[in-house]
């Protein structure tokens, strides 16, 4: 619809405030089908908000034009004719808001964002869910970023792709439906047939381009009359409004709709116990009985018998918004942990070790960081929907640098009810966690699957007996916060899957509240309880794509990444972004990098030694990683892992015999896509020497001292992980230095080298050429994590033991050892992944007859220097 008011021709602008008879005379003018006389408005009101409602309208169409210029805008003022078409659905929404509460928007077609303005405008706290082709991302990511702007605390949801096949997917109901999208071929008619199966039984429906010009719409609405899926439809079609030859009209009505109780099970199954589906009652669930919800009841949610279980994503959304207020504004590092810890008696029923832990609604603060003070855990798992909001927006967040403690931690961004994996922990903690759900036996269930054979629940929930699904007053902080309400029959079900270790129904903590309560520790028992509920639709955006994008992340990287980032977060083939750390986060990495809304999951750089391990968990892993992804690679079906853009190759020189090999190296390392930068170390003080190739590419140094040290003295220059130590007088091809990454990427804590270049040490630490089991890498080739170039350059004895030898490569073997305890990995070559060998004049091991007795020396030192045995 208002998709073209932007491209009439420029009129003179008329008065904001349009008189009352003049609006009704026009309205008059217009031709109608099956004509409803509609409510009289209050006018004054109507004005001011339609003057509003114009002026922001007119600021959309300007921001547009200054971000998307190529979008041409015609003129900022709407015609006559357009304002009919806004006043017309400004008096039904007025009208439909009056009798009905609106819940959510459902939107084809959002294109520049005009109607979704007008709707959000119109409402006071409804959802908007648009489908959308996107096939014009530059003109509408410009638009969907100005509307969220607008309406901050508004859920607002866009699904991308053909609306005729992602609204069949679709679950939720939606209240007032606009239909907008394609208007030829069958598209109309498949739009108007899916709106109508996701319809709220009161609901307003708005077609655009509703007239004959369009004959594949009155087709759509002919089918909607043929199939009685009208209530009624009012169509609109003014007269001498024609644009492109085409008469302009729309449609105003609502899609008629059975009682939806019918299609709801009037019971479900809770371990092995029936129960009544709200608004179902009676001895066998066989009596109807509705009560409406409102801003301060939840009856229609609400059973006398189990209290309320399962609440709609907006009533979800909107006490999830009260939660993040809440959070934001207090400086603590705690929420309530000390009183929690007093009720459970001090956590002390708990053994020493707690193997791997998972806290399901971690909040920003965690229970998990008082209950193991002086305990021991494997890893941890955070499940908390507000997770990376935390992390950015509260200052003492606890996992706020992506990490807890030196746990290797993983954090999943999405509500519990949506966590789908077959893995088992030790040690399941959820703490006043149900009340902020959306659903609660989703919730029991999953906790349930979750725990190990005879592993510890640590579980509180409060009880509420004697609540009835109702506020005490507008001012009830308690209802706008916690939806759900349990009764003490599902507690007792839950307790009934674990044999009891501590149990308190009466606590001080409980007594302060003036709360009915259960603090529980339990083994899960051996027993297998059937459970059957109706499926909630995902309160979460549902991303349309279906591929996992895993980016490594470092404090280097975080900043030239986001490029990246931004990319995969908008293709629209990407359905989750999984993020790695490789470093500990500081707080530009996390602004950085958590902005984007498709990341669902991070993990904590101290699950990097077995992070496939822990990716699968929740998805593939990728076999291989990749510097950098394009938008032809995103519409694949792939995992994907991203590095942060390959890898660095460190050149030293000094021989100007050699300077020839740089005129082949240099093009070819900077031609290669796996290489994100070659930095050139020129060691000859006396020789002057400059690359001939001009790339933007490549950082050479001209070093102050000739010393072996400076090949490994380039930290402040290197943005990746990667780094690939290279001499000179060999060219490596790119297959092969593919080959390497992926093989370090089994663990990226170790040394790779080629599997000619292995070396030995026999039990005397004698440097040998040949023996059974390699211990070393020789520089020749050697790729690395870039940390370990710092850890080098910090060790000052390290550093002026290698000042004026050839040792360097060795000492850096050494140094990995150390840290891992393992010995380098090797690459074999073959005919299409080699390495080629240029001259090696004047390398040092053909000038030194006595190299293999001065290597002998470095290992021996290095042995004894880091108390390592290296053969």
């Amino acid at each position: 619809m208002l998709r073209m008011f932007r491209k009439i021709k420029k009129r003179n602008i008329l008065l904001l405030c349009v008189c009352v008879t003049v609006v009704l005379f026009l309205l008059f003018k217009t031709e109608h089908v099956e004509i409803r006389q509609e409510p009289n408005k209050d006018e004054t009101s109507k004005a001011s908000i339609s003057d509003n409602l114009f002026n922001l309208l007119n600021e959309l169409d300007i921001t547009i034009h200054k971000k998307a210029p190529e979008k041409k805008i015609y003129g900022n003022i709407y015609s006559d004719k357009e304002r009919m078409q806004i006043e017309s659905y400004f008096s039904a929404i007025k009208n439909f808001t009056k009798m009905y509460e609106v819940k959510t928007i459902c939107e084809i077609g959002f294109a520049g964002g005009h109607s979704a303005t007008l709707f959000l405008r119109l409402t006071d706290s409804a959802s908007y869910i648009g489908f959308d082709m996107w096939d014009q991302p530059v003109y509408e990511n410009t638009a969907i970023e100005w509307v969220r702007q607008q309406f901050k605390n508004r859920r607002i949801t866009l699904i991308k792709g053909d609306s005729t096949k992602t609204v069949p997917q679709f679950q939720g109901k939606c209240d007032i439906i606009h239909i907008d999208g394609a208007h030829h071929a069958h598209f109309p008619q498949m739009d108007m047939k899916n709106m109508a199966r996701v319809a709220s039984v009161n609901n307003l429906l708005l077609i655009d381009d509703c007239s004959k010009s369009w004959p594949a719409v009155l087709k759509g609405v002919e089918y909607l009359k043929t199939n009685d899926l009208l209530d009624n439809l009012n169509m609109h079609v003014p007269e001498g409004w024609i644009y492109r030859g085409a008469k302009k009209g729309w449609c105003v009505g609502s899609y008629k709709v059975k009682n939806q109780a019918k299609h709801m099970p009037n019971s479900f199954t809770f371990l092995d116990q029936t129960f009544c589906t709200p608004s179902w009652h009676g001895h066998n669930c066989e009596v109807y009985s509705s009560k409406p919800c409102s801003k301060l009841s939840d009856e229609c949610f609400y059973s006398n018998v189990t209290g309320t279980l399962s609440v709609s994503c907006e009533r979800w959304h909107g006490a999830q918004s009260v939660e993040q207020i809440t959070w934001d504004k207090r400086v603590t590092s705690t929420d309530r942990n000390e009183e929690h810890a007093k009720s459970f008696n001090s956590y002390q029923f708990l053994p020493q070790h707690l193997g791997n832990v998972i806290e399901i609604g971690a909040g920003p603060f965690t229970q998990a960081q008082t209950i193991l003070q002086g305990k021991t855990a494997a890893s941890i798992t955070l499940i908390e929907p507000m997770a990376f909001h935390y992390m950015t927006n509260v200052k003492r967040c606890f996992y706020k640098n992506g990490s807890f403690g030196s746990l290797p931690t993983t954090i999943l961004s999405i509500p519990a009810e949506e966590l789908s994996n077959t893995r088992k922990f030790d040690t399941l903690i959820m703490i006043n966690v149900i009340e902020h759900v959306y659903d609660a036996i989703s919730i029991f269930n999953a906790t349930i699957n979750l725990i190990k054979e005879n592993g510890i629940f640590i579980w509180h929930e409060r009880i509420w007996n004697n609540y009835l699904g109702v506020a005490n007053s507008e001012h009830d902080r308690e209802f706008q916060l916690h939806p759900i309400r349990i009764k003490h029959v599902i507690a007792k079900q839950v307790l009934s899957m674990f044999d009891e270790k501590y149990i308190s129904w009466d606590t001080e903590e409980l007594r302060r509240l003036q709360n009915h309560g259960v603090y529980f520790i339990g083994h899960r028992r051996n027993i297998i309880a059937k459970t059957l509920i109706p499926q909630h639709p995902p309160c979460f955006e549902q991303i349309g794509g279906r591929q996992t994008i895993i980016f490594f992340v470092s404090n280097e990287n975080a900043t030239f990444i986001q490029d990246q980032l931004k990319l995969v977060n908008n293709a629209a083939n990407t359905k989750l972004i999984v993020i790695i750390q490789t470093n500990e986060f500081n707080d530009t990495a996390i602004s950085n990098v958590l902005q984007f809304q498709k990341i669902r999951i991070l993990i904590s750089y101290q699950h990097l030694h077995n992070w496939k391990k822990e990716v699968t968990n929740y998805v593939e892993p990728c076999l291989f990683i990749f510097p950098h992804l394009t938008l032809a690679m995103l519409e694949g079906s792939d995992t994907y892992c991203v590095g942060n853009s390959g890898v660095t190759v460190i050149l030293m020189g000094y021989s100007p015999r050699r300077l020839n090999n740089y005129d082949l190296i240099l093009p070819a390392y900077v031609h290669m896509p796996i290489t994100n930068q070659i930095i050139l170390i020129w060691n000859n003080r006396n020789i002057s020497f400059t690359p001939k190739i001009d790339s933007s590419k490549i950082t050479f140094i001209k070093a102050k001292v000739n010393s072996m040290n400076n090949r490994f003295n380039v930290s402040q220059y290197v943005h990746t992980d990667a780094v690939l130590i290279i001499d000179d007088d060999v060219l490596i091809s790119d297959s092969l230095l593919s080959l390497m990454l992926l093989r370090w990427s089994e663990n990226i804590d170790r040394l790779v080298g080629i599997s000619t270049d292995k070396r030995f040490v026999n039990s005397k630490n004698e440097y040998l050429v040949q023996g059974k089991e390699p211990s070393l890498v020789i520089g020749k080739t050697m790729l690395f994590h870039h940390k370990y170039l710092q850890k080098y350059m910090q060790d000052k004895a390290l550093v002026e033991w290698n000042d004026k030898r050839f040792c360097e490569d060795i000492s850096m073997n050494a140094l990995i050892f150390k840290e891992t305890k393992l010995k380098p990995l090797f690459v074999p070559m073959t005919a299409h992944s080699s390495r080629r060998n240029l001259p090696d004049i004047d390398g040092a091991s053909i000038i030194d007859k006595n190299w293999l007795i001065h290597r002998t020396e470095c290992v021996q030192w290095a042995a004894e220097y880091f108390k390592i045995q290296l053969y």
